[in-house]
């Protein structure tokens, strides 16, 4: 296996430049085909190709002039290889300056390696070449047809340096290193998502009540390996870094995102870096990808709009223009702007009643902090007083907190008033940034209601030592620092958000951990529920796709709420960041105008009515592939007769009961669980000699 990209010209140390052979040396090497060796002899069956000297023959499927080293890739045709489907046909020749073009029959002569040093790195090289242009204008060697239900990249090897063509679309799941090095990952069945998306790391099956212990880590580490076996990398066929002209990219859009397809792959299998590669192809064998975004989410009819949104470090500097570099955000005042400008047009396409945010800067609320500045800035581009925030108490800096940044709350006077003051969580020595809550009346109807919103932001996975290290459950870092947060924030929404006036409770924010963590269990033990799906994202790490931001509420809210992630954020390339897009960032945009993705919430105090009524929303769970199977009861024998059927949350009370026929109730389902809020729920059916329960997942 050999580095097809990305390695510096210092490692090579020795020139690949091509060796021109003397005439009688050619004239030998033709004088018998015995001379020839198949390159399926050289690859063998083996992880490593056969050390030594030969000459082969074949066709030039691909040349790559500004890979380090550079080179060709030979691959035989049908009748000539060793007839083996298990060696691979190719071979890379590395030439500094390749004299040959895609199509040429050659016979090269050189040596051949294969390990960890230069300039193989663990792909089959054939270095110091001797190459002869036999002919011209071949046709190249047909594409290997990968098989979909077997792909796994364990199984590779024998495709080395061969023209490959992947059966089924490929999903987008990883863009990180798209400008820095031309490279992205492709997965096979969806995106790679988190393993604690879907699996709990102390309970199987997943979403259950215990949150401590690790009996069930060996699931998380076989779906981890999973998600490694279904996925390969794209290159773009050149060693270049920081690329002025990023490849890949849509031509309408400008970016390329996390969940874009390529209906059809086709390249050249290479290796580097610990990693299977495919090399792109020129003309009608490129790459070619449907790139969308997402607009606004929308709902039925509804009577308040919340969000949740990390706002990246939002810092203003001194808050006349001066003050930069900050902390945390913006290195200069032009940056900030920048910044500025994409948090708004994303605020402002929300247009939401109330506004949970995260990382702000912790400086109070006088003139010229970081809060009056956005709250200017989004009352002139919405209109004069649109917004105003909720005051914490602290002028300079944020009762309880020890943080750089906070969490606050802003809202619309025209929907909302608050009631009584702001509560901050008190409990000392927990929180970095605690918990802030207020309390909420409708102003739009004669009879208002209320609700309370409570804003979090709990200790990232980055670090931790001792009790928070990393346990290598899935969870990363400092999750006991979390699971201790969220214990105390279950006591807050008791004993002080709760008593402040109303039962209705929705708890929004960075909770820093995914669907099936520990956090998100204690919170579901206490009876509160997660109104997302697991397939809900956020927040994408390392190319996998999870979710950090939630909405949390107390029962008494399911059926009464809906809520939706804007995918403006995760999914997109972080060089459309304005820290590293500078003077290109498109500052009018609302996409990548953070790392994390906003969370939107519509409540309806008298009962949701989604518009969707009759669109099936109910999977089978867990299914996170995507293609995942609708729910039915169409395997339910007739023998059962007449059904009870019943929805309950997973932890909590029953929210439907239907009794009637199969046909009945199939024809009922959709319409009848419309209202429930999008998540994880138990359905039991129980009939004649037929008794199930099941997990299903709301969309």
């Amino acid at each position: 296996m050999f580095l097809t990209s990305k390695l510096s010209a210092t490692l090579l140390f020795f020139s690949l430049a091509a060796v021109l052979p003397t005439s009688s040396a050619w004239a030998q090497a033709a004088e018998s085909s015995a001379a020839i060796t198949r390159i399926g002899t050289i690859q063998g069956t083996g992880l490593a190709a056969r050390p030594g000297t030969y000459t082969i023959e074949g066709i030039v499927t691909a040349v790559y002039p500004n890979l380090e080293p550079a080179g060709f890739y030979v691959q035989e045709v049908a009748s000539a290889s060793d007839g083996n489907p298990a060696t691979s046909d190719a071979l890379f020749v590395a030439q500094s300056s390749p004299i040959v073009s895609i199509g040429d029959k050659v016979r090269v002569t050189g040596t051949v390696q294969e390990t960890a040093a230069a300039p193989s790195f663990d792909q089959a090289v054939l270095i110091q070449p001797q190459v002869q242009v036999l002919s011209g204008s071949h046709d190249a060697p047909s594409f290997v047809q990968l098989a979909a239900t077997s792909f796994s990249t364990a199984a590779l090897e024998r495709y080395e340096g061969m023209r490959i063509q992947l059966p089924v679309p490929l999903t987008v799941s990883e863009v990180y290193s798209l400008q820095q090095r031309g490279e992205m990952t492709l997965t096979m069945g969806g995106v790679t998502y988190q393993p604690t998306q879907f699996i709990d790391p102390n309970d199987a099956p997943a979403t259950g009540t215990t949150s401590t212990g690790t009996a069930n880590v060996a699931a998380i580490t076989a779906y981890q390996a999973a998600n490694l076996e279904r996925s390969l990398l794209l290159d773009d066929g050149s060693s270049a870094t920081k690329l002025a002209s990023v490849p890949y990219l849509s031509p309408t859009l400008g970016t390329m995102r996390v969940g874009s397809k390529v209906a059809r792959l086709r390249g050249v299998l290479g290796y580097g870096f610990g990693k299977w590669r495919v090399q792109p192809l020129p003309g009608p064998d490129a790459p070619v990808f449907s790139v969308s975004r997402p607009g606004v989410p929308t709902f039925g009819r509804v009577d308040l709009k919340l969000v949740s949104f990390n706002v990246l470090n939002y810092f203003n500097g001194d808050g006349a223009g001066g003050g930069f570099p900050t902390p945390r955000g913006a290195k200069t005042a032009a940056d900030f702007a920048r910044q500025r400008s994409k948090i708004i047009a994303a605020l402002a396409r929300m247009d939401a009643d109330i506004v949970g945010l995260t990382e702000i800067e912790n400086d109070g609320s006088g003139p010229t902090s970081a809060l009056q500045d956005l709250v200017r800035g989004l009352n002139e581009a919405m209109g004069a007083n649109t917004y105003t925030f909720i005051d914490d108490g602290g002028p300079d800096q944020q009762p309880n907190n020890t943080d750089a940044i906070r969490c606050a709350i802003l809202y619309k006077p025209a929907a909302v008033r608050p009631i009584g003051a702001a509560l901050v969580a008190p409990v000392a020595g927990v929180f970095e940034r605690p918990p802030l809550a207020q309390l909420f009346s409708t102003r739009r109807k004669a009879r208002p209601d209320t609700l309370a919103l409570v804003i979090n932001h709990f200790k990232s996975k980055s670090s931790g030592s001792g009790l928070n290290a990393d346990l290598n459950d899935g969870q990363g870092g400092s999750n006991e620092r979390r699971r201790t947060q969220a214990h105390a924030l279950v006591e807050f929404i008791n004993k002080q958000v709760i008593p402040a006036g109303t039962k209705r409770v929705v708890s929004i924010g960075d909770y820093n951990a995914n669907y099936e963590e520990d956090p998100i269990d204690i919170m579901r033990t206490a009876g509160l529920v997660v109104v997302t799906p697991p397939t809900s994202a956020s927040y994408v790490f390392k190319g996998f796709t999870g979710s950090l931001d939630h909405c949390v509420v107390t029962s008494n809210l399911v059926g009464f709420i809906d809520v939706h992630k804007w995918n403006i954020n995760s999914a997109e390339p972080i060089f459309l960041e304005y820290s590293l897009a500078g003077p290109n960032t498109d500052a009018a945009s609302p996409f990548r105008s953070s790392d994390h993705d906003p969370v939107l919430i519509g409540v309806n105090f008298a009962g949701l009515a989604p518009a969707n009524v009759a669109a099936p929303r109910l999977y089978v769970y867990p299914n996170p592939v995507e293609g995942a199977r609708l729910f039915s009861l169409a395997g339910v024998p007739a023998a059962a007769g007449a059904l009870s059927l019943e929805i309950s949350l997973p932890q909590g009370p029953p929210m439907l009961r239907l009794h009637g026929p199969v046909a009945l109730l199939q024809a009922e389902l959709n319409r009848s669980t419309a209202h429930l809020a999008p998540g994880i729920y138990l359905l039991s059916l129980k009939g004649r000699n037929f008794d199930q329960t099941q997990r299903i997942m709301k969309d």
